[in-house]
């Protein structure tokens, strides 16, 4: 199908490509990866015929149509969604345009003359039906269903859609047109969770060829049979999804540290015995020999370990229990209820994970609980101590492009030092010159991760993360991960990436038809239940009436139960208070004890140095078993 071959390719003096070779087969579902500036999007681009390679040849099979998302959106005005997407390039398309031509040539076309048009639209309406035109119409709302679209958006004019609908319209457009090689750069970027299995159901029964872009791990494992690494400007092939592909990199890295350490200690073993018997005349031939051996030898060469972000958040301060309420809220848009009396309550230490369907409420509810968007009704209540960073879907659009990374970071913490501030973006990839760069020429990366940089400054022990995840490579999303695992605040977070949620999340609210409903375990228990559920929904009638009637109580016993239960959690909740109470006490004194140890005339005083010590031991034993009774009844009230 395609068939690359000693392709070279550089920009700006910078080499991406240097004799490299692939060949893509008919049904190949290829994943490319490596790192940001490797050249994944300009290899896509030569396959598309967009760009040419300097040296070298590109061949595709004459009768093959490639169809190319990128990550650039092509203006389209005057027409709605469903029009743009049936107007894709197709067969059918094509045919269709022509038939509505012939159908006006033959209305204003004398009955003697239109013989031959109407013989000719028979024979292309016969071909449209063959190729399922009269279907396509059904498709194409199938597959806008499918990217999150409502009835009601179809009918939407194009300009008064955000980039990111624009962009799920564009892949709309593409798969309904039906290439046989599909390119994809990115393509679950602007997509919500539920969209991205959705696409990956549909191109895991796709005829055609795949070649796409993804930092979704679960993607490419999904979907690819191949990975191309694009490394040290070359393509390098591996069989299998990306998990096999990084088990079989590492095994091939450590062969080959293996290798580079075994012959550095044969050369240096061979120096050493010319260096010995260099001027000996009875050696001079075994000499030689090994002289001639090193100049021949083949040096097996260890690629630097390629430079990774360094991130960990600052350790923020101590909140109280319950961090934060939402009370009785009702919240609109033109009119549109989103929420009505919507209760949601966050804890300590939680990291919670917001999933649900496209359009249900998921940044709302962030921003409900950042407290950046107005509401009708109810009560927003922080918690004790509270202090909360939002990282939203539009960070990278509040960056000032005018500015320099060094300026822009400056905003956000305008007393710290310029050392700090350097620090903090050298963990980030941003060294040197590099700091002086303007925002405007920073990739989709880079402005994510100036952006994180800039809510790292201020400890906060309240994060609200709005898909974080987007534009960072696997390896920045790895780092990401293990920061939040060990963050000791708390996290609420909306992503696509189902790996990150199952890495981080301990909690999943799922948020569907106005309602936030709680999830007290991680992403595999939510799915657990979610089956269950749904197993229960889809039973026959007789069964379901069958159970009802086993299970069903009065409204005394239900509402007896219900002041049960609300009378537990309020005991519980009370506990806990008591608990911090009394551990706020306790360590204020374990800290007076510790002062007076730093005391050097304390150990003069030996029954005085005796007794601090034995208080010092027994104020930190309390604290370990008020710590120990907090976390019992705090895993108690998330099992309520």
């Amino acid at each position: 199908m395609i068939s690359i071959q000693h392709i070279s390719k550089s920009y700006g003096g910078r080499v991406l490509f240097k004799d490299a070779s692939l060949r893509i087969g008919l049904e190949d579902r290829v994943a490319i990866v490596g790192p940001n500036g490797a050249g994944k999007t300009t290899l896509l681009e030569m396959i598309a015929g967009r760009i040419s390679p300097d040296s070298g040849t590109i061949t595709i099979n004459s009768k093959a149509v490639i169809g190319y998302l990128t990550q650039e959106l092509e203006a389209s005005e005057g027409k709605t969604a469903l029009e743009e997407v049936l107007a894709g390039e197709s067969e059918v398309s094509t045919i269709e345009h022509h038939l509505r031509l012939l159908e006006e040539e033959i209305a204003t076309t004398s009955p003697d003359t239109s013989e031959g048009l109407i013989d000719r639209y028979g024979e292309l309406q016969s071909r449209y039906e063959h190729l399922g035109g009269y279907s396509r119409e059904a498709k194409a709302r199938e597959i806008l269903f499918g990217l999150g679209f409502k009835e009601k958006h179809l009918t939407r004019s194009m300009e008064k859609f955000s980039g990111g609908w624009m962009m799920r319209i564009a892949l709309a457009r593409l798969l309904l047109s039906g290439p046989d090689v599909i390119l994809l750069d990115e393509p679950t970027n602007h997509l919500d969770l539920a969209s991205v299995i959705w696409l990956e159901e549909f191109l895991a029964g796709y005829a055609g060829a795949i070649l796409l872009i993804s930092h979704d791990r679960n993607f490419m494992n999904r979907l690819a049979t191949r990975i191309v690494e694009v490394d040290r400007q070359q393509l390098i092939t591996y069989t299998g999804n990306y998990d096999k592909f990084e088990t079989a990199r590492a095994e091939a890295r450590q062969i080959l540290e293996a290798t580079v350490k075994n012959q550095q200690k044969k050369i240096e073993e061979t120096e050493a015995f010319i260096e010995r018997f260099r001027y000996k005349a009875t050696k001079a031939r075994q000499v030689q020999s090994r002289i001639k051996m090193l100049d021949k030898m083949e040096k097996a060469e260890l690629d630097p370990e390629r430079k990774l972000v360094r991130f960990s958040f600052p350790p923020p301060p101590r909140s109280g229990e319950t961090v934060i309420s939402l009370v009785d809220i009702d919240k609109s848009y033109d009119n549109n209820t989103i929420y009505q009396a919507l209760n949601v309550e966050l804890h300590r230490g939680e990291r919670i994970a917001l999933v649900g369907p496209n359009g249900a409420g998921k940044s709302t509810l962030l921003k409900l609980l950042a407290g950046v968007t107005p509401f009708e009704k109810g009560d927003r209540r922080p918690g004790h101590n509270v202090s909360l960073a939002y990282y939203a879907q539009h960070q990278l659009e509040l960056l000032n492009p005018s500015n320099t990374i060094l300026e822009e970071i400056t905003l956000a913490a305008p007393l710290e030092e310029q050392s700090f501030l350097r620090a903090i973006l050298g963990r980030f990839l941003f060294s040197g010159d590099d700091v002086k760069k303007k925002v405007a020429v920073l990739s989709g990366g880079e402005k994510s991760r100036l952006a994180l940089a800039k809510m790292l400054i201020r400890p906060a022990n309240l994060l609200l993360l709005d898909e974080p995840t987007n534009h960072l490579d696997i390896p920045s999303r790895d780092v990401l991960e293990e920061a939040l695992q060990d963050f000791t605040g708390t996290i609420c977070f909306i992503t696509h990436d189902r790996h990150f949620i199952k890495s981080v999340a301990n909690k999943i609210i799922e948020v569907q038809n106005g309602k936030a409903t709680i999830y007290a375990g991680d992403y595999d228990y939510y799915l657990y239940k979610k089956k269950i559920t749904d197993e229960l929904l889809n039973q026959p009638a007789s069964q379901a009436g069958t159970e009802t009637k086993k299970t069903r109580k009065t409204t005394e016993q239900r509402k007896g139960e219900a002041d049960a239960h609300k009378r537990e959690i309020n005991l519980l909740k009370e506990k806990l208070a008591s608990i911090e109470t009394d551990m706020e006490e306790t360590e204020k004194t374990l800290e007076s004890l510790t002062q007076l140890l730093a005391d050097p005339e304390l150990y003069q005083d030996k029954k005085r140095f005796s007794e601090t010590i034995t208080a010092h031991t027994q104020v930190q034993h309390k604290i370990n078993v008020l710590m120990a009774e907090w976390e019992r009844i705090s895993s108690q009230l998330e099992n309520k």
